[in-house]
């Protein structure tokens, strides 16, 4: 069954509600055909890689060839047009008639951009004419270079293709949208009075469904056909819900999570332990915490649309710049929390580019430096403790400090009185006005990106660091929170004020004996636990204590980060909850040991302890 045929059938068959229908379905169809888009350009990355992957040709096929069956039905002709000639050129791919090269896969994403340019216009009622654009564009899909259409029989694979899919009318049964007794009597009457119709328009035209069943069933029909839905339909898998709904979830569950924390802070005043009316708090304070969680793993996305729209930008900077670079992207399964993903775009961007641009030689220069005359950029993400790790590697030239630090004195960004560790010459680069290219161009030169990097990765709570070597290549690795509205803290008493640690970074918690302070010129600069000898935090220039303060803490907590050990003297622990972080005002900018702060029981504001700046500080003592 023709699903195309059919859809034009239904609309040539109700020509009196075509309009209606229009109306009806326009913003599914777009919906529907951005997220088709999506995946043509996710899967353009893998093809890029794998030209031979049939699979891939397949799926891609498969996408144009229902972006084009909706078109019809909407009555968007130009995307029609594009669609039906793209799944052409790809229907000779997947044949093996035509191997896939860059120029085709080039031809793809074009028709992908047209359409996508299409959509929005509808979306937003503009009147744009892309008919003379459209008109050349269909015109290179049909004259593309045969060259490779000779002798290049590609061996197709045993796949999806091979699926028995559902008809129609079992479909619509399965779905409880007509009886079994219906299917039979319209397929009786095709062979009389219905005889030149499908079963779609004839199921219409007889009233027992809806136009829009029968859109819904044959969208249901592609997605088996992808292999991406069982062929039970007892229930949908999905259901779509705004993201401003989600936001406001999460944000109420915050509000209500602060709010339990009082109550519960009052009743553990004024009532026992043991009490009836405590055991159903606590009760009701396990299921607000799955409720939260639930709330907030709505919020979380996979970043495989994040890198999906960095390897297109970084494709077309490796065509601008003629340059020879294969950028790869690992880790696109890692999820992270909407809003975050949406504000690292950006920086990314910034990344990518400075990669490609400032990092990636010409081939002729890689050549002579005896490295492959392709390069590479790799965009790699996974989580590791309450943070999502981004690396942005290329293997290059690297950074040279020295020409960092000529820049920068020659731009007079930095005194040079001062003399600087090379960690801080090539955090150099993060500076307002930075850059070291020679020429401003369109991607690289102004000395704007990697300060914005380091500016919107600040203001979401992340951290940006820097690993190069001359002549091998950089690495820039973001540190980002997996979300920004909830972590598990534990509460600590530091010299009367209470702040709150991430309890991941907590290893154990220690009574000291006089025996185990180790001094260092009359100060308790170290502490000995078991075997290990472990450097203390010094809170007095933290905190602004003096020394003999300090030394009134009774509770030693033994602090881990990425293998590293450091102890932090604490006056008492007051307990251990999920708290609801809330960000710090730009007056809180300059202290750089803060991460954020929390409303506690009490009522009263506690600062959260940002652990990794504290294991950076040297000693002061």
């Amino acid at each position: 069954m023709d699903n195309e045929d059919i859809i034009g059938e239904i609309i040539e068959g109700k020509p009196e509600e075509s309009k209606e229908v229009d109306q009806e379905f326009l913003q599914d169809f777009i919906e529907e055909t951005k997220q088709h888009i999506e995946n043509i350009e996710m899967d353009s990355l893998t093809l890029e890689n794998k030209p031979q992957n049939m699979e891939t040709i397949h799926s891609m096929f498969r996408a144009f060839h229902s972006i084009k069956g909706l078109a019809g039905f909407v009555e968007q002709h130009l995307v029609q047009k594009i669609a039906h000639q793209t799944e052409t050129l790809l229907d000779q791919c997947r044949k093996g008639i035509r191997k896939v090269t860059r120029k085709v896969i080039d031809l793809v994403l074009r028709s992908g951009d047209y359409i996508k340019k299409l959509c929005e216009c509808i979306e937003l009622n503009k009147d744009e004419n892309f008919t003379k654009l459209i008109e050349d564009h269909v015109e290179d899909l049909l004259n593309i270079d045969d060259e490779s259409q000779k002798n290049n029989k590609i061996e197709e694979q045993n796949g999806q293709d091979n699926i028995e899919i559902k008809k129609l009318g079992e479909i619509l049964v399965e779905k409880g949208k007509i009886k079994e007794e219906d299917k039979k009597e319209i397929l009786e009457k095709q062979k009389g009075e219905y005889a030149g119709l499908k079963f779609g328009q004839a199921v219409v035209k007889e009233k027992k469904v809806e136009a829009k069943e029968v859109i819904e069933s044959l969208r249901i029909q592609e997605e088996i056909k992808s292999g991406s839905r069982s062929q039970s339909f007892s229930e949908s898998a999905v259901i779509r819900v705004p993201t401003h709904k989600v936001d406001n979830l999460v944000d109420m569950m915050g509000e209500l999570i602060i709010i339990e924390s009082l109550i519960e802070q009052e009743a553990s005043i004024q009532f026992s332990s043991n009490d009836k009316f405590i055991n159903n708090l606590l009760r009701m304070s396990r299921i607000m915490r799955d409720i939260q969680n639930l709330s907030m793993s709505l919020r979380m996305v996979a970043l495989k649309s994040t890198f999906q729209k960095l390897f297109r930008i970084g494709r077309d900077t490796v065509v601008e710049l003629k340059k020879n670079a294969n950028i790869q992207t690992v880790g696109e399964e890692t999820e992270i929390d909407r809003g975050i993903a949406e504000k690292i775009i950006d920086p990314l961007v910034h990344l990518v580019k400075n990669s490609i641009s400032h990092g990636i030689e010409n081939e002729e220069e890689r050549i002579r430096k005896g490295k492959p005359a392709q390069g590479k950029v790799e965009i790699k993400a996974y989580s590791k403790r309450g943070n999502i790790y981004i690396e942005v590697f290329d293997d290059g030239r690297g950074i040279s400090i020295d020409k960092v630090y000529k820049k920068a004195i020659e731009k007079k960004i930095i005194d040079p009185l001062i003399n600087y560790r090379e960690d801080e010459i090539m955090n150099f680069i993060f500076l307002p006005g930075f850059s070291t290219a020679e020429m401003v161009d369109n991607v690289s030169g102004r000395g704007v990106g990697l300060d914005v990097v380091k500016t919107e990765i600040s203001k979401i709570g992340g951290k940006i660091e820097i690993s190069s070597q001359l002549g091998q290549g950089s690495t820039f690795i973001l540190k980002i929170p997996i979300n920004l509205a909830v972590m598990n803290g534990t509460i600590v008493n530091i010299l009367g004020s209470n702040y709150i640690i991430p309890t991941l970074h907590i290893k154990e918690i220690v009574r000291p004996e006089e025996k185990q302070w180790v001094s260092v010129k009359g100060k308790k600069t170290m502490l000995k636990v078991r075997e290990d000898i472990i450097p203390m935090i010094p809170i007095d220039e933290v905190f602004g204590y003096k020394q003999e303060q300090r030394d009134e803490a009774d509770v030693i907590i033994v602090l881990e980060l990425e293998q590293k050990l450091k102890v932090m003297p604490v006056r008492s622990i007051i307990g251990r909850r999920e708290i609801v972080v809330k960000p710090l005002g730009s007056e809180f900018c300059n202290l750089n040991f803060l991460s954020g702060a929390s409303i506690l029981g009490d009522g009263k504001v506690s600062l959260i302890l940002d652990i990794e700046t504290l294991f950076k500080l040297e000693d002061l003592i």
